[in-house]
């Protein structure tokens, strides 16, 4: 041993007097470091997101990573196991099944489709393509989770110039996923209508003056008559809400003051009873309605001041989705002819709001 040593000795001797030493030791550098260069390499970035990960459920998975090697790349192999030892025996995660996956949506390096797929096994297939885009992900539909919560489970990958994952490997890795009992949080939000009905009430219904009467005082054929009342509402209801307003005209007995069935002036002289839900100025009675939602509306032919109308059951008010909440002003009127039959004349007036939900 000893002799061979002191040969090689005068062998390096002889070398170094023909190459500078500089020479020598670039060439030993690219022996050491040369060779390792053809080796896998690592994917890095790996990740995988589940975005269902209860047992046994059909789950869409979104696998990502970056490709080191810039190398040709034609396909990539998914191999599920239990184990993510790229040179353990694969054993399948009990219940997983990728048979039926589809390739949704992938980004980075692109222009794969599935070229096969079993119960754990995907290849992916393009023309072979030297990478431009490390960073990719790759996102797979119907893809049915683990039943087994006691043990994680591993996607093996694996890069290959060839289109059909054969020969040999450029890129490897694994990624890691578990299926979990969910924990479940629900609350739900009540379906919701308020409303309140008074001669005067507070905008969100906290409050009325408890008035219900009103005397509008004494018929006369040369004067109109007065009154209004206010009703406030509000629903979370997906169709909105209506007010249906119910009643008979004025009556006394069996004389009865009409109700107006189109938008129409008030004349006085003429038999007439109607409402509206605007301001007006002939009379000068009601108000606009209040409140900070603009869907919540009269309806409009009872929304134009200074005209009034009363046909029993009309929608006086509606808003086609939620609206919290808004006041309106019912102004109400009564006109007499000079012929018209003494008497008391009265009517009650309802209304009802529902909530579509």
């Amino acid at each position: 041993m000893l002799h061979r040593f002191i040969r090689l000795h005068h062998f390096v001797l002889h070398w170094r007097s023909v190459f500078p030493v500089e020479l020598i030791a670039l060439f030993l550098v690219m022996f050491v470091f040369v060779a390792p260069a053809s080796a896998d390499m690592r994917f890095q970035n790996r990740s995988l997101y589940m975005n269902n990960a209860e047992p046994g459920a059909t789950s869409q998975y979104t696998v990502s990573f970056s490709y080191m090697s810039p190398a040709a790349v034609g396909s990539v192999d998914l191999l599920v196991c239990n184990d993510p030892i790229p040179y353990h025996e694969c054993v399948a995660p009990t219940g997983f099944d990728a048979s039926q996956v589809q390739l949704s949506d992938q980004r980075g390096e692109t222009g794969f489709s599935i070229l096969s797929k079993s119960s754990n096994h995907i290849v992916l297939s393009r023309l072979p393509s030297v990478i431009s885009n490390g960073t990719s992900a790759y996102t797979f539909d119907n893809v049915k989770n683990p039943t087994d919560t006691t043990q994680a489970f591993s996607i093996r990958l694996r890069s290959h110039a060839s289109l059909n994952a054969t020969g040999p490997q450029i890129d490897f890795g694994s990624v890691r996923g578990e299926a979990t009992d969910s924990i479940l949080i629900e609350t739900q939000v009540p379906p919701m209508l308020i409303f309140c009905v008074a001669q005067e009430v507070e905008s969100n219904c906290t409050a009325t003056n408890d008035t219900y009467y009103s005397n509008m005082g004494t018929l006369d054929s040369e004067s109109t008559l007065v009154a209004q009342s206010q009703m406030a509402v509000g629903t979370n209801a997906s169709g909105g809400f209506a007010i249906t307003a119910m009643g008979t005209p004025m009556a006394a007995g069996v004389n009865v003051i009409d109700g107006l069935t189109t938008p129409t002036e008030s004349i006085p002289g003429d038999n007439q009873f109607g409402i509206n839900l605007v301001e007006n100025t002939a009379p000068a009675v009601g108000r606009n309605p209040d409140g900070t939602w603009a869907n919540a509306i009269a309806s409009p032919d009872y929304s134009v001041p200074n005209k009034y109308k009363y046909v029993q059951g009309d929608v006086v008010a509606f808003s086609p989705n939620v609206s919290l909440m808004k006041k309106f002003t019912v102004s109400y009127i009564v006109n007499s002819s000079k012929n018209l039959r003494p008497g008391v004349y009265t009517t009650t007036m309802t209304y009802i709001a529902s909530g579509r939900f």
